[in-house]
């Protein structure tokens, strides 16, 4: 099959579940979407909401129930995410080389502190709780360094990272200060090879066409994985190579193209269309960099910047805040695309006040520099 740029661009739309507000049940989606990101930034609203916000027609409770249900869980699939607690076991090849994947400040507790993997791992097993409360019950005195402010831990906070990335402890919620409340965990013994399978159809499916980059970085596969994952769901049938501009793509065997664009949403920075750039960029014909670490003095479009998908297109991009103490609904900035249509302001306007409803603010400040 062949797809156009504009077909593909829809399949992907409707793939994502944006062309349009359902009332299906947050469960549902995320098990349909594989994975949402979650991210600590609280500028407008928790990273991990919005993608709820922009398909579905619930409320944040509604959010808040699923994410601390027992149906639910979370670990490194696209970083950090919430998961369907099932899709779990799908993972257990990266928590098995752990030390390939996680971050060095993890990786490295182990060795400087002989012992202390287990010695949490035990306190996790005797009644659980955050680092902090795990730290206290231990008594640990290890001093912090403070001189990196956000990216130094406690030991017993890495250690308790390092756990939760090899699967030794997991999450079952977290608390008001938003840290994770560590549970006892296995490691699930899974077939890899299996689980490589099941992971890229569940990212063609979300996708709805994709390339290899794509596929793979949607639950951030090894190369050697993602081959793997490819050659078994081609060999089964379950997807198949598409030409998309020229290229192969993959998408699920039964692929249907919409035959117009749909779909009106404002999208968060983390939102799974967006996890692959240069996919953004090759279907929608439009740029995007996340330029939340970046100095405010060379950040182009702003800190928490939305896109804003109109009738299947990205047409315009707003930095939004919350300005919870007096219910607004910050536009910090607004920037129309060259080729964004002549309701789309309108139209944006629109979308930001069914937003501030949503995030229980009353009123949409517009003071905003715009392009």
């Amino acid at each position: 099959m062949r797809l156009t740029i504009a077909q593909a661009r829809r399949v992907a739309v409707r793939a994502q579940r944006l062309d349009r507000r359902r009332s299906t049940a947050p469960l549902t989606l995320l098990r349909h979407l594989g994975a949402v990101q979650i991210d600590s930034v609280n500028v407008l609203a928790r990273a991990h909401y919005l993608p709820f916000y922009s398909r579905l027609s619930g409320s944040q409770s509604d959010v808040d129930r699923l994410f601390n249900a027992r149906t639910t869980t979370e670990y490194w699939a696209h970083e950090a995410s919430l998961l369907a607690a099932a899709d779990r076991d799908l993972f257990g090849w990266r928590m098995r080389a752990w030390r390939q994947h996680a971050w060095g400040n993890m990786t490295r507790v182990e060795d400087e502190y002989p012992g202390i993997l287990d010695m949490v791992e035990a306190e996790v097993a005797s009644g659980g709780g955050t680092s902090r409360e795990i730290e206290a019950r231990l008594e640990t005195d290890h001093p912090r360094d403070r001189s990196d402010w956000g990216w130094n831990w406690s030991v017993v906070k890495a250690a308790c990272e390092a756990l939760f990335w090899s699967g030794r402890i997991t999450t079952t919620a977290r608390n008001a200060q938003f840290e994770r409340i560590y549970i006892p965990a296995a490691i699930p013994e899974t077939d890899d090879d299996e689980s490589a399978h099941q992971l890229v159809v569940r990212a063609v499916t979300a996708c709805g066409v994709a390339d290899r980059r794509t596929v793979k970085d949607y639950y951030r596969l090894p190369p050697a994985v993602v081959d793997v994952g490819l050659g078994r769901a081609l060999a089964a049938g379950e997807i198949e190579e598409v030409e998309v501009d020229g290229r192969t793509w993959y998408a699920c065997a039964d692929l249907t193209v919409p035959r117009k664009d749909q779909g009106t949403a404002l999208l968060a920075p983390f939102d799974p269309l967006l996890w692959d750039r240069q996919r953004v960029e090759n279907l929608f014909g439009f740029q995007y960099r996340l330029e939340i670490y970046t100095p405010a003095d060379k950040r182009q479009y702003g800190y928490y910047v939305l896109p804003f998908l109109l009738d299947g297109h990205l047409v315009a991009r707003v930095d939004l805040k919350a300005e919870r103490a007096d219910g607004t609904l910050r536009v910090r900035s607004m920037h129309l695309e060259p080729d964004a249509p002549p309701h789309a302001k309108a139209a944006l306007a629109s979308e930001l006040q069914h937003l501030a409803d949503w995030l229980g603010l009353t009123e949409v400040g517009l003071s905003h520099r715009s392009a």
